[in-house]
């Protein structure tokens, strides 16, 4: 009995393969994540991905600033079918007209939900070009009188014209030196306009930026 175990052993270790052929008929391009010459596991960064399409440009500030201002429709769509949708009672601009006689409003072209704020920007040029503004670059909602109010005000002021600040752009922070040496609080006339209680500014020949003091960063541009 001994010797049928013994005999049964042999042939089952017989049968096995060596340990260096285990794993031999599979793909050579097989990546088991090990490096056996350092025994490294992994190399601790995800292999970048070729990507078929080509960065979009970031929108020029008065790109981003004319989307900013664009009314956002408030009606809400029902699918890409086109099909008629209650009128919106939220006082927009846009979608919030009764329509001319007896015709219903036709919804807006879109995932059934979404309103103009939630658009996707394949279905909406403002939501477009707003998606490719950094968020430190988002323009203030200022109307055109506002800004033609505080660019005046801030032209008219006695601070001196910034030097060496034609780098600067919305998203970009002020250095220590340009923080003491060109930020000034903004003239007490545009007081009122709430988007730029808090802000201060840095005066250019045609050009001023209105910047976050807490935080030295560009949140806005306004042009001559």
């Amino acid at each position: 009995m001994r010797n049928i175990h013994l005999w049964l052993a042999t042939a089952v270790l017989a049968a096995l393969p060596a340990a260096g052929a285990i794993g031999a008929d599979q793909p050579s391009t097989t990546d088991r994540g090990l490096n056996f010459h350092t025994g490294q596991i992994n190399p601790g960064f995800d292999k970048k991905v070729p990507s078929a399409s080509k960065p979009r440009p970031i929108p020029t500030p008065q790109q981003a600033q004319a989307a900013a201002m664009t009314p956002s429709s408030t009606q809400i769509s029902v699918g890409a079918s086109g099909m008629p949708s209650a009128p919106s009672t939220t006082g927009s601009a846009q979608g919030a007209a009764a329509p001319a006689g007896n015709a219903a409003p036709q919804s807006p072209p879109g995932p059934i939900g979404a309103i103009g704020a939630t658009m996707p920007a394949k279905f909406s040029a403002r939501n477009d070009t707003l998606d490719r503004v950094p968020i430190m670059a988002r323009p203030l909602r200022l109307s055109e009188q506002d800004r033609k109010t505080i660019y005046q005000a801030v032209i008219a002021d006695n601070a001196p014209l910034a030097t060496d600040v034609s780098q600067l752009a919305p998203a970009s922070e002020l250095s220590s030196k340009q923080y003491f040496r060109d930020l000034h609080p903004l003239p007490k006339s545009v007081g009122n306009i709430a988007a730029v209680k808090s802000l201060a500014y840095v005066k250019m020949k045609d050009k001023v930026l209105l910047v976050e003091p807490a935080t030295r960063i560009v949140v806005g541009e306004i042009t001559s």
